[in-house]
């Protein structure tokens, strides 16, 4: 394992050094979300495998974490667990599950303990307790290797990030209109410190922008607010924590929801990309915003609707 510091194997596809792009693995992915696909794999670090699943917060984006099928042989799976304690020391972090009444069950993890290896990256391992079928055999379990350093991964898209910030501070300054709503539950998404966070949504939500302060003071944790720059060209949509700038390529899709009360109250929803706001079912706030929405050139409406159950 001395070159998980250096990146990662995927099996017959060769050795590939942490930041290589999903999209530069997997040529064939649909999709600008979270990405993964399971390769065949027979081998990795000394252990017999099924197949090596990379996984990248979108196609554009590193591989951050690889997920090895471990592959079912006639020996305890418990012996997995010990050739890593050999290998890597007292695990930092173990959980275990062996009494469970479905501890025989393949969708059951009996064990799952996580250590770093000598050069600091991350691994982890599951059990199952029974083999698990999977595409390209039965597995005794996962094998967890992650590259760890989230500022090291989105660091080449910073500094785009960081100017798309300044861009609507910018615009913020003299903004040409302003429309303003108000739901009855919290807008204002949990977010981590800084520069964690930065990291966070330069991989996963590069759309997701700061909320220039002279917006966010009169919103709140339950407003948010439609609003364009001076010249009316570059449109925006605001809670107090988060702004996207409407007519992107991640940001031209309004999805709106009404899902109505069955087992849960129902609600009324937009989502834009990483960006959310909520409501009671029939909300009228909602129905105003997307209104609002529709005078906004470039932008796709998209409605669905359904049962909370």
């Amino acid at each position: 394992m001395d070159d998980t510091a250096q990146g990662f194997r995927l099996g017959e596809a060769g050795f590939f050094p942490w930041g290589t792009r999903f999209d530069a693995v997997v040529r064939d992915f649909e999709g600008n979300g979270y990405a993964s696909r399971p390769l065949p794999c027979t081998e990795a670090y000394g252990f017999a495998t099924c197949s090596a699943e990379p996984s990248a917060p979108r196609p554009d984006r590193p591989v951050l974490t690889v997920t090895y099928e471990l592959a079912a042989t006639d020996q305890p799976s418990r012996n997995l667990f010990a050739r890593l304690v050999i290998g890597l020391g007292a695990p930092r972090t173990i959980e275990r599950d062996e009494l469970s009444p479905y501890a025989g069950s393949p969708d059951h993890v009996v064990l799952h303990a996580n250590w770093k290896t000598a050069a600091g990256i991350p691994m982890g391992l599951s059990l199952y307790g029974a083999p698990r079928t999977t595409r390209y055999g039965l597995s005794a379990g996962s094998l967890y290797l992650s590259w760890g350093d989230l500022e090291a991964a989105a660091a080449p898209w910073m500094d785009e990030w960081k100017a798309a910030n300044e861009a609507v501070a910018q615009a913020a300054q003299s903004p040409g209109s302003i429309d303003q709503f108000s739901v009855g539950y919290d807008v204002r998404a949990s977010d981590a410190p800084d520069p964690l966070r930065i990291a966070n949504r330069c991989l996963s939500a590069p759309e997701l922008l700061d909320t220039p302060r002279s917006i966010a003071q009169s919103l709140g944790p339950r407003g948010f607010a439609l609003w364009s720059d001076a010249a009316g060209t570059r449109w925006h949509l605001s809670t107090s924590a988060c702004t996207v700038v409407l007519g992107g390529p991640d940001t031209s899709r309004v999805r709106v929801a009404s899902v109505e009360p069955a087992r849960g109250g129902g609600f009324s929803s937009i989502d834009v990309g990483g960006w959310w706001a909520r409501d009671a079912w029939k909300s009228r706030a909602i129905d105003e915003a997307v209104r609002a929405l529709k005078r906004v050139p470039g932008l796709t409406i998209e409605r669905s609707s359904g049962h909370d159950v």
